[in-house]
């Protein structure tokens, strides 16, 4: 832990909750003598109590804000992607050197490494131009053909995909709408199995106000019951119980019907309905000529 990287993440007060507080526990994980950074995203997704999708965004947020640099990195053996390595914006100007850096198609070698050309795994392989500039520094770096693609992919900052990575409305505050439902809800689940829940419920066109209602509502009707009565979030949402709680207004009756109605009464002259219709009822349907003075006697009211 750096005190120094913490307090510098904590003064960037500008940011919206989310991205500030992966900044935050990076911050938290930035060793202070040697600048390294590097956990990857699940431990990141535990410290932070979001998804990995949801970090994915913010690290992507914080990215072109400036305020870190993310390093792919791969195994030069395996060829397989490592944990991304981070560098946060107090560091850029005497950044730490990143071992096994993915940079224009190849990978540093870690300090010390010496290389064996008879046993290496591309020694018989043609050579190939690099992607960028042919003079640059790795034009002449020897690279399988069948290899070119892998590694034009893995140039890119490596994202750590996941189950729950779906496309997003960039003008619905997702991560206030999941704030405020986990602030309502009684019993929240997995946090990741929550959101995928929630995302996959409006992607099937619920309204979120519902959502939240719902839960509210939920919370107020479990109130005092044992926690193993309460069902976890995730569940709650697969189950569409919200819907248990919306509730409809009910349509107003359209006055010439309620007219109607009284008038058939009264012209009826049932004898339970003596005493039940009030003058001012009678009144409204006498009005409305849908009744004479003498079938409003015959119900015993009187004008």
């Amino acid at each position: 832990m750096s005190h120094k990287a913490v307090s510098w993440a904590l003064e960037q007060r500008h940011l919206k909750p989310g991205p500030w507080i992966v900044l935050i526990q990076l911050a938290d994980r930035h060793n202070k003598d040697t600048l390294q950074c590097d956990p990857d995203q699940k431990l990141i997704a535990a410290d932070c109590n979001m998804s990995r999708a949801t970090v994915n965004r913010h690290l992507e947020d914080l990215e072109h804000t400036g305020l870190i640099r993310r390093i792919p990195r791969v195994n030069p053996r395996t060829n397989k992607a490592l944990s991304t390595f981070y560098i946060l914006g107090l560091n850029f100007d005497n950044p730490p050197e990143v071992e096994f850096a993915v940079s224009q198609n190849e990978t540093r070698k870690q300090k010390g490494q010496k290389e064996n050309k008879g046993a290496s795994r591309v020694s018989n392989c043609d050579t190939v131009p690099s992607l960028k500039k042919a003079d640059s520094r790795v034009s002449k770096i020897a690279i399988p053909e069948s290899q070119i693609e892998t590694q034009t992919l893995v140039n890119k900052p490596v994202r750590e995909h996941c189950a729950a990575d779906a496309p997003h409305n960039s003008e619905f505050d997702f991560d206030g709408f999941i704030a405020e439902f986990s602030a309502a809800y009684p019993r929240m689940g997995l946090p990741e199995a929550t959101e995928d829940a929630l995302r996959t419920a409006l992607g099937e066109g619920a309204d979120p106000a519902e959502i939240l209602a719902g839960a509210r509502a939920y919370a107020v009707e479990q109130d005092g019951n044992a926690p193993r009565y309460v069902k976890f979030s995730e569940n709650w949402i697969a189950e569409k119980r919200w819907r248990q709680h919306v509730t409809t207004p009910k349509a107003q009756a359209d006055q010439s019907e309620v007219l109607a109605y009284w008038a058939k009464e009264i012209i009826d002259a049932k004898p339970h309905m003596r005493g039940r219709v009030s003058p001012s009822m009678a009144r409204e349907c006498l009005s409305a000529g849908l009744v004479t003075e003498q079938d409003c006697r015959q119900v015993g009211v009187s004008l």
